[in-house]
């Protein structure tokens, strides 16, 4: 179970460095993601505070401990990102750079799939507490 939980905040700590590099350069509005966000893809600017924003309170959920029901909401979210860029890039005729997109999709499901182990090895070690408290 520890090396469970040592994997997922590798991971989640990887996947959620991007996501607030990718933040912060949406709120800020920099020069590089405002073209590639407007000129580019055709979004409009606001979109770019909407994303970013979105983006923190995910992050902020995911490192929250417990409250499984709102991150599973934020890995939603994240996954709806990854494919909204992924969809993007192809639409624009750009598809080098869909596979940032689908390399971050994987460690989204990743950091996922992990957390659901560690739910499932809380919920086991509960159930089995309570068996201990029934049958003394």
């Amino acid at each position: 179970m520890r090396k469970i939980q040592i994997a997922y905040w590798i991971v989640t700590a990887c996947t959620l460095i991007g996501f607030l590099l990718s933040a912060v350069n949406e709120i800020l509005r920099s020069p590089d993601t405002l073209i590639s966000t407007t000129q580019v893809l055709g979004y409009p600017a606001y979109f770019l505070t909407l994303l970013g924003v979105a983006k923190i309170i995910g992050i902020m959920v995911l490192v929250i401990p417990k409250y499984f029901r709102l991150k599973e909401w934020a890995y939603a979210g994240f996954t709806i990102d990854c494919i909204s860029a992924f969809w993007s890039e192809i639409a624009v005729g750009n598809p080098k750079g869909s596979i940032k997109s689908v390399v971050v999709f994987l460690f989204v499901m990743l950091s996922y799939y992990l957390l659901r182990r560690i739910q499932k090895g809380a919920d086991l070690q509960v159930s089995q507490e309570s068996k201990r408290v029934h049958t003394v």
